[in-house]
């Protein structure tokens, strides 16, 4: 069976709820329309109208009245709302919620443990950490699953995540390392386009140009590094010819000390996820 038409399968009739219609709700909705899940079978719920309104007009989605209405009508619940404000969506719907119901949070930082005392009963509960680039159907989402979910809520979160991009499923201790890696890794590719940008116009190059350039070879090598399999390294001393304009390039990189940057910084970044995540 495909991909997509397993995906299809595993959400074939369910009710999908999500509160909260910001970027990462908007796209997991865009992509699960486009999934061909019926629209009417997705409620949504957002304290922010223009937000609903929009969305509504886009997807022709269901609007909820109130976040309990939302997940009285669900099967599966989709938190979508910012970490700080989680515990006090669900102290709003934990009664409304089916004694059934998947419940999938992505807020960065909250740990299942923490959900699960939120609701102060036993609900299946998955944890995901998504990342920016789902907004345009490319995403990379990590997921955790809590320790009454089951083999059957595993799969509907599999066909949801698919909506909007790859996925993984990794023990609940790696999120915070995903968060550094994947979670703020669109953020290390930009900088690096940025600083290549500046280079370029640096030395004469008009701006539109350089961003071509850059763009285009970023998307490249994206796809490059998917569909051909091998090692970064593998595929660096394809391009790097000896005694060429690449070897120069790496040598520079090397005697400036990126490789250990780049280590420093996930480094950093999953030092403050755990912080952060000590302090919910």
């Amino acid at each position: 069976m495909s991909t997509s038409s397993s995906s299809k399968s595993s959400l074939s009739g369910l009710r999908i709820g999500v509160i909260g219609a910001g970027n990462m709700g908007q796209a997991l909705i865009r992509g699960l329309v486009e999934k061909s899940v019926y629209p009417q079978n997705i409620c949504i719920f957002d304290i922010d109208k223009k937000k609903i309104d929009a969305i509504k007009k886009e997807a022709h989605v269901r609007i909820a009245k109130s976040s309990r209405q939302c997940v009285s009508l669900s099967d599966v619940v989709i938190l979508a709302v910012k970490p700080q404000l989680l515990g006090e969506v669900i102290a709003e719907i934990a009664t409304g919620v089916q004694k059934d119901a998947l419940v999938i949070s992505i807020a960065a930082g909250v740990s299942l443990s923490s959900i699960d005392s939120f609701f102060k009963r036993p609900i299946s509960v998955i944890r995901v950490m998504p990342n920016m680039p789902a907004l345009v159907g490319a995403g990379m989402s990590a997921f955790s699953l809590g320790k009454h979910a089951s083999a059957k809520d595993r799969k509907i979160a599999e066909a949801i995540l698919s909506a909007f991009g790859e996925f993984v499923q990794v023990p609940e201790k790696m999120l915070d390392l995903v968060t550094a890696v994947s979670g703020s890794g669109p953020a290390y590719f930009f900088l690096l386009a940025e600083k290549m940008i500046e280079a370029a116009h640096g030395m004469g190059m008009k701006v539109d140009i350089a961003k071509k350039l850059v763009y285009q070879t970023a998307l490249g090598s994206g796809r490059v590094m998917i569909e051909n399999g091998e090692d970064p390294e593998v595929l660096i001393e394809r391009v790097a010819s000896k005694g060429g304009t690449t070897e120069a390039a790496l040598k520079s990189f090397k005697r400036y000390g990126f490789g250990k940057a780049v280590q420093e910084a996930i480094k950093s970044a999953c030092k403050r996820s755990i912080q952060m995540r000590g302090n919910k």
